[in-house]
């Protein structure tokens, strides 16, 4: 499948968002906590086993901590466009990368052109076109992350939780595998969850556990085979167990 295909360490364009991903979090510090797909990567790697690299950049922030993460960014040429920031880049026919300005970039053919976006959850809007999320406040009181690499990485707990809220949005086809898969990598690590930490997210925001068991089935066997890939053991049986596992205890 595409989505899954393209996220390969022969993508130019993952080798640079992992780059910029440690750049940023090194930078900035405690202003900044890592989520969604590069976060499963690394917490992953803390537990020595595997996960899919990510293409984008996802961090978390607090509203009053907006102009210093902005000032830095655009020092660091990533352009705000709408909610996100973006670098431009030419891909050169021996496959490296080229940053180039936003004016060079419509010049580009497109299927030269290469993008790389950051995006960042705010604890409230920072205008109309951003996005908050309802874990951000909490992930900082509580400080649900670790120091992974040098950068502040969300918890296990936090990362299932924020992706057990994708039903809320939509299906989304092959990045909702891409999510699937992160889950059933964080969900069966060998380091056990804290059903207190998804409890507590829980209490903030619900989220509804049946998408997860729906779409496993309905994909189990390409899901399989990807898991199989990145050398972790497949068990359908006991990452059901899990799922059932947390319901349960949501219920209590």
């Amino acid at each position: 499948m595409e989505e899954i295909v393209v996220r390969s360490w022969d993508n130019p364009i993952i080798r640079e968002s992992y780059e910029w991903m440690l750049k940023v979090g090194r930078a900035l510090g405690d202003n900044l906590v890592l989520v969604g797909g590069w976060a499963t990567y690394l917490q992953a790697k803390n537990l020595n086993i595997k996960a899919l690299p990510s293409l984008d950049i996802d961090f978390v922030a607090l509203k009053e901590k907006f102009r210093e993460i902005e000032k830095y960014l655009l020092a660091n040429n990533f352009v705000p466009v709408s909610f996100r920031y973006i670098k431009y880049y030419h891909e050169t026919p021996d496959g490296e990368l080229e940053e180039i300005s936003p004016e060079e970039s419509k010049r580009i053919p497109p299927y030269e052109l290469r993008e790389l976006f950051l995006d960042i959850l705010w604890n409230e809007k920072i205008s109309s076109i951003s996005f908050e999320h309802p874990y951000v406040k909490v992930i900082f009181e509580k400080r649900l992350y670790d120091k992974i690499e040098g950068i502040n990485v969300a918890r296990p707990e936090v990362i299932l939780s924020m992706k057990f809220l994708i039903e809320k949005n939509k299906y989304r086809g092959q990045k909702q595998i891409k999510d699937l898969i992160d889950i059933y990598v964080l969900a069966t690590a060998p380091e056990e969850l804290d059903f207190g930490v998804f409890k507590l997210l829980y209490s903030i925001e619900k989220f509804n556990l049946d998408w997860v068991t729906q779409y496993f089935m309905e994909n189990d066997e390409f899901l399989a085979s990807v898991v199989r890939e990145l050398g972790v053991i497949f068990d359908g049986e006991e990452f059901l167990f899990i799922i059932d596992e947390l319901k349960e205890a949501l219920r209590e």
